[in-house]
């Protein structure tokens, strides 16, 4: 199984090949992640992860669309991101996005009326709101991973969140 760790820093996965654009990282790949195409064929990898990395790119498409290019068919992909209403969504400066349990609805068919703009397909398998150990104890979390619309349009900022993990699956024709 082949492995790649992106934006893996100091803490990349055991067997992965990491992709960081840092020369001090344990990166075995330096490149800067907004350059495209990353210096891989197609259909190389088995799993992809990207933990706390996809808030620190430029372009969310054309970096989804090159997970999907150099993932197989079937791949998992798992990413790590700040939930909107989290203090560390804003308290990195070189943070450039925020996300929500829908922002990667776009690539799994949620949003049909913008399917012509992305071939990058992939299959959700799940998606996981994380929160602060209090609301782990006092079923906030529970529920908001149960019901994640109502929670992010009406409680986010009252019972802030920490990050999203999203599991994907590539799909390929």
């Amino acid at each position: 199984m082949k492995i790649l760790d992106i934006g893996c820093g100091n803490r990349k996965i055991s067997g992965a090949v990491g992709l960081d654009r840092n020369p001090k990282s344990q990166a075995d790949v330096v490149h800067d992640l907004d350059v495209l195409p990353y210096p891989f064929e197609a259909d190389q990898f088995d799993q992809i992860y990207g933990i706390d990395v996809l808030e620190h790119v430029a372009d969310i498409i054309r970096t989804m669309e090159e997970i999907h290019r150099i993932g197989r068919n079937g791949a998992r992909v798992f990413l790590r991101v700040p939930h909107f209403s989290s203090t560390h969504a804003f308290g990195d400066p070189t943070h450039k996005h925020f996300f929500n349990s829908q922002s990667l609805d776009y690539f799994c068919g949620g949003f049909s009326e913008y399917a012509y703009e992305t071939s990058a397909l992939f299959k959700k398998i799940n998606v996981k709101i994380n929160f602060w150990k209090i609301h782990r104890i006092d079923g906030v979390s529970f529920l908001a991973n149960r019901f994640p619309g109502y929670y992010e349009k009406l409680f986010a900022f009252i019972f802030p969140a920490m990050n999203i993990e999203f599991q994907l699956e590539i799909s390929k024709p």
